[in-house]
């Protein structure tokens, strides 16, 4: 059964935040290592910032047509 987890994906000058719909934090370590799953919501993240982020940003990681997930597999030199 997946679960919403908070990661962020720093690119260096920044990064972007979401929710995750994932089984467990290994299955998003393996499949997507580029993400740190946030254990502690950030300061800037408050009770409105969080609602409007899971509105906006909440991922599948079963759905790779998910723009940011399109972006992570996108950037892999492998690919």
């Amino acid at each position: 059964m997946k679960r919403r987890f908070l990661v962020n994906y720093d690119y260096g000058m920044g990064g972007v935040w979401a929710y995750l719909m994932a089984e467990s934090e290994e299955q998003i370590a393996e499949r997507f290592p580029e993400l740190m799953v946030v254990h502690r919501n950030p300061v800037w993240l408050t009770g409105v910032e969080s609602r409007h982020l899971a509105k906006t940003l909440t991922l599948d990681i079963d759905d790779p047509s998910a723009p940011v997930l399109r972006e992570l597999l996108a950037r892999r030199p492998d690919q």
